[in-house]
């Protein structure tokens, strides 16, 4: 991957820091893997593909058009893979309590945050179809950014025994960063399959991805996170 998704938006006095520093050095994979879906859901996917995002925000505020999609396009072939390999699968969903008042703070940052489009139970917080989860699978209901806090995901991981997290899903800026520097401050390696992340707004999604990248995650490409995850051995129970 020659050019990446966030060279535009940096300057040259960027890449020639970038490179004094020494950022973004591969942290690698590890032996024991989890594949992690987070919120890619209706209300952030849009109810089908080819929604426009003008369209579908005024239904869903969280809507972050075409690239929801194209993401579940990408996810699909790591979640087959994850499952012919026994590998650990799990899902956060975004939702929250009839009455809103689980949600604190975060309804006073959106000019639209009481619209009830993250009810828990509803169609609008269920992962889309296409990568609905099993009975097998781990499914951690959140309110905050991150998957760790409030919830038992970091309990399942060493139950599980497992190093390396392949993050998936969304907002790249949100929920996907939020957990993914609370996954590297726990030290577990952290893979980010470019594709598959993705966010309302272009200049966060590559400015976040570049970040991540050089301190936080390796962000590369889902072919070669693809060709990783085949040469595993079938994780015994």
């Amino acid at each position: 991957m020659t050019e990446r998704v966030w060279d535009k938006f940096l300057t040259e006095h960027d890449k020639e820091i970038y490179q004094l520093a020494g950022y973004g050095k591969r942290g690698g994979f590890g032996k024991r893997p989890a594949l992690f879906i987070i919120d890619v859901q209706y209300n952030f996917c849009g109810d089908e593909p080819g929604e426009s995002q003008i369209e579908g925000v005024k239904k869903y505020r969280t809507h972050c058009g075409p690239a929801g999609w194209e993401a579940v396009n990408r996810i699909e072939p790591l979640l087959k893979m994850a499952r012919e390999k026994n590998l650990p699968v799990f899902y956060t969903q975004s939702e929250r309590r009839p009455d809103m008042l689980d949600s604190g703070v975060q309804v006073g940052k959106n000019h639209r945050g009481g619209e009830k489009t993250s009810t828990e139970g509803s169609h609008a917080t269920q992962t889309v179809a296409p990568l609905a989860p099993q009975p097998q699978d781990i499914l951690i209901g959140k309110r905050k950014p991150s998957a760790f806090f409030g919830t038992l995901f970091m309990s399942h991981l060493n139950f599980l025994d497992v190093d390396t997290l392949i993050m998936t899903g969304c907002t790249t800026s949100g929920c996907l960063r939020a957990t993914t520097v609370d996954a590297y401050s726990y030290n577990f390696k952290v893979i980010i399959p470019e594709e598959t992340a993705f966010d309302r707004f272009e200049a966060s999604h590559a400015i976040n991805l570049f970040d991540m990248n050089c301190k936080y995650a390796d962000v590369i490409p889902t072919a070669e996170v693809l060709d990783y995850m085949k040469g595993l051995p079938r994780r015994e129970v």
